[in-house]
Order: structure tokens, then sequence, then C-alpha cells
């Protein structure tokens, strides 16, 4: 838990003195939404492949 708020640290700097552990929790999983979010949204979507028809089979 100790890591997790050095982490939240970094990003932003703590305003408020002795957050609690669950808010920092709620907040850190807020930071990884908005970066999963912003992943999606900037990745281009894959087209699926073409179907091609089956080869027609000459009767003999």
């Amino acid at each position: 838990m100790d890591s997790l708020h050095d982490v939240m640290r970094s990003i932003r700097p703590e305003t408020k003195s002795g957050k609690d552990h669950l808010s920092v929790f709620r907040e850190f999983l807020a930071h990884l939404d908005q970066l999963q979010r912003k992943a999606l949204s900037s990745r281009p979507r894959a087209k699926p492949p073409a179907r091609r028809k089956p080869a027609r089979r000459v009767k003999v």
C-alpha cells in the first residue's frame, strides 16, 4: 500500500494530508480507468478479413 501511495503522489501532489487507503485506491482505479479509455479510443479498429466464396466444383 505504501508503494501505491508513492505512485499516486508522483502522479499528482497530495492536496490534503492524511488520505485514507480507500480514497487513494479509488483514485488509483479512476486513473487506470481513464488511461484504459484513452488507449481504447486511440487504437484503430481492425477490420475483419474479407470472406471468400468457396470454389465451385466441376462435375465430371
